[in-house]
C-alpha cells in the first residue's frame, strides 16, 4: 500500500450476494489493501492525522454491521479528521449520529436515471423513486457524505449517468477557502 495514497476496502451487496465474500476480501488483501471491518486505522498525512473507519454492507447482517460501527465510533479521536467507509448512503442519519467527520459510500448507482439540472437520480436501490443521496456531495451538519455514481453497469441502462471514480483532495480547515 502507498503511503502517500493509502487504500482501503469495505464490501457492497453484490460482494455479499455473491457468496465469495471472504475470497474477494483475501485477494484484497493480497493486494495489501487493508479490509475494514469495524476496525479504524490512523495514519499521519501531510502532518495531519486522519481516522479511517469502515464497515461491511448491512446485509452481512444487522446486529454484526451495528456491531461494527459501533466499533468504529469507540475509536474516533475528536482531534482528528475522521472517515467512514459505509456502501449504503441511506443509513446517513445513523452515520451521522457516530460523530464521522466524512462519509464515502456508493449504493445508489447515481440513481441510475439522471436528467441534468432536475433530479439527482431516478431511482436507487433502498431509497427509492427520486433518492436524497443519489449521488455527489451533501453537507450534513458536521458531516459531509460523497457518493459515488460508481462504476457498476447492469442489466439496467445508465442515462445521462456516466459510470465514475470520485477522487477527492482532503485539505487542513484553515486551507478550505483555496
Amino acid at each position: 500500500v502507498s503511503q502517500s495514497f493509502p487504500c482501503f476496502y469495505v464490501t457492497g451487496n453484490h460482494e455479499l450476494w455473491s457468496r465469495n465474500a471472504d475470497q474477494i476480501k483475501m485477494m484484497i488483501e493480497g493486494y495489501g489493501i487493508p479490509v475494514l471491518e469495524g476496525e479504524s486505522v490512523s495514519f499521519a498525512a501531510n502532518g495531519e492525522y486522519i481516522t479511517i473507519c469502515g464497515v461491511d454492507d448491512p446485509d452481512i447482517g444487522v446486529e454484526q454491521f451495528e456491531q461494527q460501527l459501533q466499533n468504529c465510533q469507540k475509536h474516533l479521536d475528536p482531534e482528528q479528521f475522521s472517515i467512514l467507509l459505509a456502501h449504503r448512503p441511506e443509513r446517513i442519519d445513523r452515520y451521522c449520529q457516530g460523530g464521522f467527520d466524512l462519509v464515502l459510500s456508493g449504493h445508489a448507482h447515481g440513481g441510475q436515471v439522471r436528467l441534468p439540472g432536475m433530479i439527482n437520480g431516478l431511482f436507487a436501490p433502498h431509497q427509492g423513486a427520486f433518492p436524497d443521496y443519489a449521488g455527489g456531495l451533501y453537507a450534513l451538519g458536521s458531516t459531509t457524505l460523497v457518493v459515488s455514481r460508481g462504476l457498476c453497469r447492469n442489466l439496467l441502462p445508465r442515462v445521462f449517468n456516466p459510470p465514475e471514480l470520485v477522487a477527492l483532495d482532503l485539505l487542513p480547515a484553515e486551507d478550505k477557502a483555496l
